[in-house]
């Protein structure tokens, strides 16, 4: 029997559940307005304060409540580091005072990521003078001088915001050598192989000739950036020829003897770095690199898993190699020059972006963003990587740029798989797909604020590693004979190789704590065995730890997910699919992508 409820009782029962669901929605709202306006401030502080990340993130920051009336360098400063130690402290109680229920999806896994980069940056800071801003193969000495060859000008004002970055350079040095005299004092300065490097780097990135003489490439990338303002009228010849007068002193007044000064600072601290070898040498050095280690891949594997993963990745490519080899005893040695088809980088890019269709989704509202292929100045070949893409803001997507560095001359099959890992459907290609995705779908900007290596670059490689299967078809289309498709085969096979070897000794050097002597022996096996190389890769996985990890324990896991999505949606599955579960997600942790199979 329905019981008996009077007219009263069930108008005060409707009340009250009306006062509850008022109080919910007001809630959800309160949290969403909280969230909204936490990553707003979040996005804004931490670019007001870098001009140059600004710069490069937004084309119009003013349409994003950032001022842009003044730039600025922030010096290193131990008050500084305090300051932000402060903040960090605040955005983290922020956001884990927010509520995730009441958000969207896309607002959800936000707050996740943020509250995750914040626990990772703030476990950081019991190792403060563990990282190294100027090592020898991606320092901030090498990587500013590119950095401002590259800063667009859009505006008169990006000009005048140029000039004053640069005259900020001399403190902002300053601040890093203040920074390594710290290190010094705590016993943590780089090695003496590392100190010579960054010191020539130094002493000659910012060549006196050729800037007296007008040619440095500081010289002539911003007389080209000026002569386009002029073409639209921006300027005036007269405007023009003072700012070029401007760049010149500055050059040559405040950034050239801010190099100097750097290196005279470095030149007085060689000789205190007590380690000579991986990161196991310092005290606590082993959890330093293994928090190290699963920040820069995203990977939330044990060292113990990651280093099983290796060994056996590395059985698995040596057995194919053997395979290759067997049935092909007669394989010819030849360079990829030789066998690949002579096209220049523009036929490369156009046959990559036809050919990836079958496998790639196509981009959100059938955009084509415009690419151009620049080589590296040859005052910077030597401390450059051999290729990289500079992404573009993203309020501005429409230009890209791919970088060559010619010291190694790539070409043929070298240059095919390169463009690949750099364009498409490698970093141009998953970096203006997810902003596309960020446009349609109104994600919060603050997502571009955080970076996952093994993501990034995980995903490169392993586009990469695909693309020989399509410079084999290109191959076929020339009519080049079987033994040139053979030859890539083999070339992809010790490229894997030759990776997963360099990331196993990056586990060995810095966690493990392998010297050269072992590391030398390990490399004999494979048949590296040249003292003068051998040195030369250790060195450098010393002074990069977690860099080759960063992209090939991003691969492996990409694989890995590739045939957990295979099992999980069986018939369901293709690459296309597969490929847009994670453009779509965008970067992240691996973890995240792995909850998304499900």
């Amino acid at each position: 029997m329905k019981p008996f409820l009077p007219k009263r009782h069930i108008r005060r029962a409707a009340a009250l559940l009306l006062t509850v669901f008022l109080t919910v929605c007001l809630f959800a709202g309160f949290q969403a307005y909280r969230f909204h306006h936490f990553t707003n401030a979040l996005f804004r502080d931490e670019l007001e304060s870098d001009t140059l990340s600004m710069h490069y993130i937004l084309a119009a920051p003013e349409d994003y409540g950032i001022p842009a009336d003044t730039a600025c360098l922030v010096p290193y400063s131990k008050e500084g580091q305090e300051a932000g130690l402060a903040r960090l402290l605040c955005y983290q109680k922020t956001a884990a005072s927010i509520n995730p229920l009441f958000l969207s999806q896309d607002s959800r896994l936000l707050l996740a990521l943020l509250r995750r980069q914040l626990d990772d940056r703030l476990q950081e800071e019991q190792w403060p003078y563990y990282a190294e801003p100027l090592s020898p193969g991606s320092g901030i000495q090498s990587s500013l001088p590119i950095l401002l060859a590259e800063y667009t000008f859009r505006t008169r004002q990006d000009v005048d915001h140029y000039l004053a970055l640069l005259s900020q350079i001399p403190a902002y040095l300053e601040g890093f050598a203040a920074y390594e005299k710290e290190k010094a004092a705590a016993g943590l300065f780089m090695s003496d192989s590392a100190a010579d490097k960054v010191i020539e780097q130094c002493y000659q990135i910012m060549d006196a000739g050729q800037l007296a003489a007008g040619t440095h490439f500081l010289n002539t990338t911003f007389a080209e950036r000026l002569q386009n303002l002029t073409d639209q009228q921006l300027l005036t010849p007269g405007e023009q020829a003072l700012y070029l007068q401007k760049n010149q002193t500055l050059l040559l007044e405040c950034v050239m003897p801010a190099y100097e000064a750097l290196g005279d600072a470095l030149l007085l601290l060689k000789g205190s770095g007590t380690n000579k070898g991986g990161l196991a040498g310092l005290p606590d050095g082993k959890e330093y690199y293994a928090a190290l280690f699963a920040r820069t891949t995203g990977c939330s594997r044990s060292l113990a898993e990651v280093e099983r993963l290796l060994i056996a990745q590395l059985q698995n490519d040596a057995n194919a190699l053997a395979a290759l080899l067997d049935s092909s005893p007669t394989l010819p040695v030849l360079a990829p020059e030789e066998e690949f088809p002579q096209d220049d980088a523009e036929a490369y890019i156009e046959d990559l972006k036809q050919r990836i269709q079958a496998d790639f989704p196509a981009m959100p509202g059938s955009t084509t963003p415009a690419c151009t292929v620049k080589p590296v100045s040859p005052s910077l070949e030597a401390y450059c990587s051999p290729a990289f893409y500079l992404t573009p803001p993203i309020d501005d997507i429409s230009e890209n740029s791919i970088y060559i560095n010619g010291k190694d001359n790539p070409c043929g099959l070298e240059l095919y798989t390169t463009l690949a890992h750099e364009g498409w459907p490698g970093h141009l290609y998953q970096t203006v797909y997810y902003q596309l995705c960020q446009q349609q779908n109104h994600i919060n900007p603050a997502r571009n604020l955080l970076h996952y290596g093994g993501y990034t670059e995980g995903w490169a490689l392993y586009v990469e590693m695909l693309s020989y299967e399509y410079g084999e078809a290109y191959m076929k289309e020339k009519g080049l004979g079987e033994d040139a498709i053979l030859v890539a085969r083999a070339m992809r096979i010790n490229r894997s190789m030759q990776l997963c070897l360099y990331t196993f000794l990056d586990l060995q050097i810095h966690y493990k704590g392998a010297g050269y002597d072992h590391v030398h022996d390990l490399l004999c096996q494979f048949g590296i065995s040249d003292p003068e190389i051998t040195k030369s890769i250790y060195d450098y996985i010393v002074e990069e730890p977690a860099n080759y990890p960063k992209y090939y324990v991003g691969y492996l896991e990409f694989l890995l997910l590739k045939q957990a999505a295979k099992d999980a949606w069986r018939e369901g599955y293709s690459d296309i699919r597969f490929h847009q579960m994670i453009l779509e997600t965008g970067p992240c942790p691996f973890s995240v992508l792995w909850n998304r199979l499900h």
